[in-house]
């Protein structure tokens, strides 16, 4: 509900309405904060996990280095960099000469 304020000025002058802002100032805020928010949980949620968008495309492209990786996934080049460096501790992978495999051993098998 929009709501008018009036002034009063000197006698003989009409009053002169002001409109006044429909949503406090506040309000709007954390309204655009929300919308934001919720903006950045569907990004996450359709995301997925790394790892395994890592795993498939090393699978369809062996030998490919963590540039080529994060461009065909479409992803952060460090978020991918990090991601490969944990799953070469974890055998999941190999990684020679900036270039990443699948690694052959049978921990990798499961």
């Amino acid at each position: 509900m929009q709501t008018q304020r009036i002034v009063d000025i000197a006698p003989g002058l009409e009053s002169t309405p002001v409109m006044a802002a429909a949503v406090p100032q506040r309000s709007a805020r954390r309204a655009t904060a929300r919308r934001a928010s919720s903006r950045r949980a569907t990004a996450r949620q359709h995301k997925g996990h790394i790892d395994g968008r890592i795993f498939e495309y090393v699978k369809d492209h062996s030998h490919s280095t963590t540039g080529d990786m994060a461009k065909g996934l479409n992803a952060n080049r460090d978020t991918i960099a990090a991601e490969v460096s944990h799953m070469v501790r974890a055998g999941e992978i190999t990684k020679d000469c900036g270039q990443v495999a699948i690694a052959r051993t049978p921990s990798a098998i499961v």
